[in-house]
């Protein structure tokens, strides 16, 4: 039977090789990747190197791959240039062919533009002329009404201050008159009264459905008195049929 110590040195000797093997196959594998890429980079700079022998012609290399019918490597692309690319390489371009459609407001305006088109150009020249006359015309026709204003402004003012100032007289009178409310309501309660009082509220509505009453009054008795004073008048003779009797 083998000692203790044996068994340990043969343990670690079968570890030692297996820790060699596997550092081994990882410097391989990495030896053959660099190796790999190496050759990559190498084929990379030979396919540069050849494509540059065969342009004999100096082109610079985007115009060089569109000479030859391949899509040029272009840092921006707007709409143009790509619908340029398409019509000119085709599929090759790589560009969406859809994008060689107008939009709907682009059609519309092909549309009008081949309606203007259609006209002689003499009718043409015609319809912009009327137009800048019809401009100008109506940029006279607003100055004119601007100078107009301008002559009514002191008018306008002059209203509106009176305006405003019959505004501002009738508030006084109202607040004038609900002061006058307040103080009757006073007396008559005998006790202050709020503003937003009902008994007041109601005692206000009776006083204005009274005054009310009263003006309607007056103003029948007047026109009664008006209504007689005509038939009085009527009644009386002229001074020309006192002559003819």
């Amino acid at each position: 039977m083998a000692s203790l110590p044996s068994l340990t040195l043969k343990l670690i000797a079968r570890r030692s090789q297996s820790s060699l093997r596997c550092g081994l196959i990882t410097r391989l594998s990495r030896s053959y990747t660099t190796a790999r890429e190496g050759t990559q980079i190498s084929d990379e700079e030979e396919q540069s190197r050849i494509n540059n022998l065969r342009n004999a012609s100096g082109l610079p290399e985007n115009l060089y791959k569109i000479y030859h019918g391949q899509a040029p490597n272009l840092s921006y692309k707007d709409l143009h240039k790509r619908k340029m690319l398409y019509a000119q390489l085709g599929a090759a371009s790589g560009e969406d062919p859809r994008i060689l459609w107008p939009s709907r407001a682009k059609l519309l305006d092909m549309e009008q533009e081949e309606i203007e088109e259609g006209s002689p150009l003499a009718e043409r020249f015609a319809r912009i002329q009327a137009e800048k006359v019809e401009a100008e015309k109506a940029k006279l026709e607003r100055r004119n009404i601007i100078a107009k204003n301008m002559q009514q402004m002191p008018k306008l003012i002059a209203e509106y201050k009176k305006k405003q100032a019959n505004i501002e007289a009738a508030a006084k009178e109202r607040a004038a008159k609900k002061e006058i409310l307040l103080q009757e309501a006073r007396d008559v309660f005998g006790y202050k009264v709020q503003a937003h009082d009902p008994k007041f509220l109601q005692m206000t509505e009776e006083k204005e459905l009274l005054e009310k009453a009263e003006k309607k009054k007056q103003k029948k008795e007047a026109k009664l008195k008006k209504s007689e004073q005509w038939h009085k008048q009527l009644s009386e003779p002229t001074p020309q049929d006192s002559t003819q009797t």
